[in-house]
């Protein structure tokens, strides 16, 4: 199961390094589902049961999603930016790669106890399925 969360965290920094360092046109957007996440990983400290670490990771699935929509979005308006521009989304994108990555060390951490029971399993599998696919 650990090496299932390391390849979903590869996965996911491979899909936001090669697609976000050519997007990035609407940082905001992106800081806010970063938030989101970070939000996700405080909520992961107080995971009681495999219910609870279902939800979370539950909830990381649509949150990531949300980030790998904005992602390839933020690509398509890349293309056409200034060179000023891109290196700003760039600095945005890499700001919010290394937050992304903490949070997903942490709910990582967390969740480590539950990772056997079939459900989260079954959401991770998921989360995974998100990272890969375009």
């Amino acid at each position: 199961m650990k090496i299932r969360l390391t390849v979903i965290t590869s996965i996911l920094l491979s899909l936001l390094f090669f697609s976000g360092c050519q997007s990035e046109s609407n940082p905001e957007d992106l800081q806010e589902d970063v938030e989101g996440i970070q939000r996700l990983e405080k909520q992961s400290g107080n995971i009681e049961n495999t219910e609870d670490a279902f939800e979370l990771m539950r909830n990381l699935n649509q949150a990531m999603q949300s980030v790998r929509d904005k992602i390839l979005e933020m690509e398509s308006n890349y293309r056409t930016a200034s060179e000023s521009k891109k290196k700003k989304m760039e600095r945005e994108f890499k700001k919010a790669n290394a937050q992304i990555d903490e949070s997903l060390k942490v709910i990582s951490e967390n969740i480590e106890p539950y990772k056997e029971d079939e459900q989260v399993s079954q959401i991770l599998d998921k989360l995974q399925e998100v990272m890969i696919s375009k």
